[in-house]
């Protein structure tokens, strides 16, 4: 273990003194939030990133370190020490990654990336802040944050979306598991505060079912077989019926991802159902799916404004260009940073309630662990790249001020002068 992190540290070191020049700023800015000044020592701060170094998600933890350097880099005056231990991505490789890190007594915890690696964690208790990347709001707590974008604010976006759209029946295909457990929940409450919109068809799959018509067919009309003979009038009414005027929803959530979600939608195109007919909706992580039959299709995401500067520095810096969700690991840092240049890495100004601007657009810590950010809605392109249809609100004043009946929340501060908003 000692070894691995040795030999990260060369790497950072080797990084940092092959480059003659500072950049021209962070992606951050130059500047700092109104944040209440602390009472730190006069010492290095010291941040333990938790990450997958080795085993099948070594590339992913790798980017993950590679940006929180790049974080660190760009600023160049923070006392912010990184430290990189070895989770493995796995429970037990989390374990003995900590009992590393809490000999170098650090001052915040960033990181792990996934759920079962922050359970791991979590048994051991730390004393320190907790800002890690799992999209699992179900581990969270007061002193353990997450980073990641979080269901509950991806479906009440949605609903917005949808609501300000006039689509008012909707219909629901989802997987029997958390994700779907926790996005039904939040869908069941985010309708209500649309007036007129109501869930008419819900069908719920086994994600282990290798068969997905009969979930299919609980939410789309079967289709009249033309060859059929002895049609009935009704029938016949029916074949001669567009697919569009047989449905009784005008707008379809798909809370699945990966090769299930390809599985579903290439069944609902034999069906005749497609983002054509009727409009589809899923998760953020449709952003990594690419398949024709979702092309028309909505998701949330974080705001993409800064993401293409990002990458650029990341690939001149590394190499490559960066996985997309990576950013998070660079804002992580920069929060870290930007903290401990003013003594003042504590959990008052870490849920700073007015947020911070990062490079994947404003978020807040809630003081419970979870997370607020502005997301923007994307939809998939015929190429199946995504663009922006609706962009994320300018602060968290105006988040849901369409959403709820026009009437924009007061209770949050002017954010119109942040200095962070450099870009």
């Amino acid at each position: 273990m000692k070894l691995k992190i040795f030999c990260v540290l060369c790497a950072t070191l080797l990084i940092w003194s092959c480059r003659s020049t500072q950049p021209d700023q962070s992606l951050w800015g130059d500047e700092t939030p109104p944040i209440t000044e602390g009472r730190m020592p006069a010492r290095p701060v010291r941040a333990a990133m938790m990450l997958p170094l080795s085993g099948k998600n070594a590339a992913m933890g790798e980017a993950f370190r590679n940006a929180g350097i790049m974080a660190l880099y760009e600023r160049p005056d923070s006392p912010l020490e990184l430290m990189f231990f070895d989770t493995k991505g796995t429970a037990d490789g989390m374990a003995a990654a900590w009992t590393e890190a809490e000999r170098q007594t650090p001052d915040i915890v960033i990181g792990p990336i996934f759920a079962e690696e922050l359970k791991s964690l979590k048994k051991e208790s730390p004393d320190i802040p907790v800002v890690s990347f799992t999209s699992d709001n179900s581990l969270m707590e007061p002193g353990v944050y997450t980073m990641g974008v979080l269901i509950p604010d991806q479906i009440n976006r949605l609903v917005q979306f949808m609501c300000e759209s006039g689509q008012n029946r909707i219909a629901v295909l989802s997987p029997e598991n958390k994700t779907g457990e926790l996005a039904m929940n939040t869908l069941t409450e985010a309708v209500e505060r649309c007036p007129g919109m109501a869930v008419s068809k819900v069908s719920i799959y086994n994600p282990k079912t290798v068969n997905f018509d009969p979930a299919v067919l609980r939410i789309v009309p079967k289709p009249i077989d033309p060859k059929k003979k002895n049609l009935s009038e009704e029938e016949q009414i029916l074949l001669n019926t567009p697919i569009r005027d047989r449905l009784d929803f005008d707008a379809l959530l798909i809370f699945d991802d990966g090769v299930r979600l390809r599985q579903v939608v290439s069944l609902l195109s034999y069906y005749d159902v497609t983002p054509a007919v009727v409009p589809f909706y899923g998760l953020t992580p449709w952003q990594s799916v690419r398949d024709k039959n979702l092309t028309g299709g909505y998701f949330p995401g974080i705001t993409g404004i800064r993401a293409h500067k990002f990458s650029s520095r990341y690939n001149s810096l590394f190499g490559y260009k960066p996985p997309r969700l990576s950013s998070l690991s660079y804002d992580a840092v920069s929060l870290a940073a930007v903290l401990a240049e003013r003594r003042a890495l504590t959990q008052t100004n870490l849920t700073l309630s007015a947020g911070y601007n990062g490079v994947d657009g404003r978020f807040r810590l809630n003081e419970d662990g979870t997370n607020e950010r502005l997301l923007e809605i994307f939809q998939i392109q015929p190429n199946l790249s995504a663009v922006t249809v609706s962009p994320a609100p300018t602060d968290f004043s105006d988040k849901n001020a369409l959403f709820f009946n026009g009437l924009p929340t007061t209770d949050m501060p002017d954010m119109s002068s942040d200095p962070f908003n450099r870009m």
